[in-house]
């Protein structure tokens, strides 16, 4: 069963960053969420900043672009926002399970994916290759990965390509990558820095921050790749997916979205204009 709501006309990201909605659109969401009072965020808080993150020294209070427009989407509800932060490679699962509502995680939209579950694209992301500064010269891009320990997080586009890369190794008579997948992106930096991987495939967003943070530590090669949608997952089917496109749609009209998306510096590449429903599909 399905209950109507009004948008909120005003709420709060967060104590610095008041919001007002000019208009009242009425959207239907499933009646056992409006019942609860809460929207159930699936996150992980791992990927790591300007996506999510936490704030330093703490495990549950998050940061970051995917927590505030959460924040911001439940507000317009007129919810509560709970976060269960969760391993990459759970947050589909887990929303499938209904132990999650949403899944906002700096995840990919991409035709597999929207078998499981449905996605409004809120972003346009890609992928990246982090090196060490002093170390891996021989790493000018992903055409050099043959016979590297390379690693990527579970779950993720990136172990696809990771694999992938490794495949055309072999194919060309060369080593073959050895693909170390971690649960977390601070795992991969830490392996980075230690010598036990060569290079880190991962979100061009926070591998791009990460170095322009570290630039005496990493340093990007290559060129991006995996360019797409980035998008908020909702169960398969579920009403939830055209109620988020209205409300992105109003955040994006009044503001908030440009808000954040400065607050944490992502590149004008990565801005979307309007929100699109199931985008990898679409754009087929």
């Amino acid at each position: 069963m399905f209950r109507k709501v009004t948008l909120s006309k005003s709420f709060a990201v967060a104590a610095t960053l008041a919001l007002c909605v000019a208009s009242a659109q009425a959207v239907e969401i499933p009646k056992d969420i409006q019942d609860s009072g809460k929207l159930v965020l699936g996150t992980s808080a791992s990927v790591g900043l300007p996506w999510s993150s936490t704030k330093e020294g703490t495990t549950d209070q998050f940061i970051g672009f995917d927590h505030d427009l959460a924040m911001a989407i439940a507000a317009k509800l007129g919810l509560k926002l709970e976060v269960a932060n969760m391993g990459f490679d759970s947050l589909i699962p887990s929303l499938q399970a209904g132990r999650v509502n949403i899944v906002i995680s700096g995840m990919f939209d991409s035709a597999a994916r929207e078998k499981k579950v449905d996605f409004i694209d809120h972003a346009i992301g890609g992928s990246a290759m982090l090196v060490k500064v002093h170390g891996a010269d021989d790493i000018k891009s992903r055409d050099d990965l043959c016979g590297h320990n390379v690693s990527s997080l579970r779950g993720s586009v990136e172990t696809t390509s990771a694999t992938e890369i490794s495949k055309n190794c072999v194919a060309a008579g060369k080593a073959a990558v050895n693909v170390q997948t971690f649960p977390d992106t601070s795992s991969q930096l830490a392996a980075l820095s230690s010598g036990r991987t060569d290079a880190v495939l991962g979100d061009l967003e926070y591998l791009g921050l990460t170095a322009a943070k570290l630039p005496d530590q990493f340093r990007l090669a290559g060129e991006a790749f995996n360019s797409g949608p980035v998008g908020i997952a909702v169960p398969k089917g579920s009403s939830l997916g055209p109620a988020i496109v209205a409300i992105l749609d109003e955040l994006i009209k009044d503001g908030t979205y440009d808000k954040l998306f400065k607050q944490y510096q992502f590149p004008e590449i990565a801005r979307v204009s309007k929100a699109v429903l199931n985008g990898a599909s679409a754009n087929k």
